[in-house]
């Protein structure tokens, strides 16, 4: 199977696609927060801690295995390591972080995949991992 690069349009719209599925869980965790607190709201500097723990897994769990979030399934993309192998889980991590801080510079760390040679983000490069193109159809003609 040929590893092709992803662009910045399949990437924005995979991380739109995974953000909507984020804020179903958020949805889902803070009503049954709100009900175990007897209809109270849930506040605090820890509830915010309690939201980037929620994303972190999100993300890390599908990022580790099986490589791929719901939103990078549907447009075919998936996170492997620099050598092509599955991601671990000090990669994951440190590709969330990081991809916090792209996003938070106005998205430069995203745009950077533009001028790259290989089409990686700063969060890419960083944590030693790229995003490919897979075709599934086209994997299943060469068998």
């Amino acid at each position: 199977m040929d590893l092709i690069r992803v662009g910045l349009w399949r990437r924005l719209v995979a991380a739109a696609y995974d953000s909507f599925l984020l804020l179903a869980l958020y949805f889902i965790l803070g009503w049954g927060l709100v009900l175990l607190n007897d209809g109270a709201a849930v506040e605090g500097p820890w509830m915010f801690w309690f939201l980037i723990f929620v994303a972190w897994s999100f993300f890390v769990k599908f990022w580790c295995y099986p490589g791929q979030t719901l939103g990078m399934q549907v447009w075919k993309i998936k996170l492997v390591s620099e050598s092509g192998q599955h991601v671990t889980l000090r990669q994951a991590s440190m590709r969330f972080l990081l991809s916090m801080i792209s996003w938070g510079v106005f998205g430069l760390g995203f745009l950077w995949c533009l001028i790259d040679k290989e089409g990686r983000s700063w969060h890419d490069r960083l944590s030693q991992t790229k995003l490919v193109y897979i075709d599934h159809k086209k994997a299943k003609e060469a068998l």
